[in-house]
């Protein structure tokens, strides 16, 4: 495995982020998360129909808030698929060192102008591919619509388990669209079966004028 510290990335610096963003036809939009955060986050529009990283999407605020209401966080976090980073700014919200990972070099810019322009610090950025997964392990491994492909289960237990990025007694926690629910389920059991502690919840969230049913999954690491 290889040293974390060395592939860690400080955030873009600002031109650098500027000549990314100038590609995209960008919209802000502004996210209440609670009745007392609201975070202005940049988007990318017109990109190609699998761009999943340049759009906001109801998962990620789900897990935002649910972050956002727990009790309990540990100092540092990784977020895997971080994409546009509203999850991960929720946690350097509260004061976590949080780092997002995203295969695509433009989600991490795009998420570095996001807590730029939200005055986050806290945050820093990695490009982590799942087929070579390098990082120090980490307490908290968090990540929102990770499970859309019919290999992500087996793809996503290599990167958490077989690669060991989540810490004996840490937590994965995840989230995900209700009607993607089986997919979560073969990942769930893999996990549970190496006697992961699963226990999980839903939310509704309303976005864009629809109603979207997002399952919230708490995995613990034995």
């Amino acid at each position: 495995m290889r040293d974390a510290r060395r592939e860690r990335l400080s955030l873009p610096e600002p031109r650098a982020r500027a000549r990314v963003l100038a590609e995209y036809h960008t919209r802000t939009s502004n996210i209440e998360l609670t009745p007392e955060l609201t975070l202005a986050m940049t988007e990318a529009h017109h990109t190609p129909r699998h761009s999943y990283w340049s759009r906001l999407w109801p998962s990620g605020i789900a897990l935002a808030r649910w972050l956002l209401a727990e009790e309990t966080l540990p100092s540092h976090s990784t977020e895997l698929g971080c994409g546009l980073g509203l999850v991960s700014l929720a946690l350097a919200h509260r004061g976590v060192q949080a780092e997002g990972t995203d295969r695509v070099a433009h989600a991490l810019a795009f998420s570095a102008h996001n807590a730029a322009q939200n005055g986050l610090s806290g945050f820093s950025t990695r490009l982590l591919d799942w087929s070579e997964p390098s990082g120090a392990p980490c307490s908290l491994v968090v990540g929102a619509d990770l499970l859309y492909e019919p290999e992500s289960p087996a793809r996503l237990f290599g990167v958490v388990e077989t690669s060991a990025l989540l810490e004996r007694g840490g937590r994965l926690v995840l989230s995900g669209p209700h009607r993607r629910r089986d997919l979560a389920s073969q990942l769930i059991a893999r996990l549970v079966a190496t006697s992961y502690h699963h226990r999980e919840s839903s939310v509704v969230v309303n976005w864009e004028g629809g109603v979207e049913r997002i399952d919230l999954h708490v995995l613990s690491r034995p």
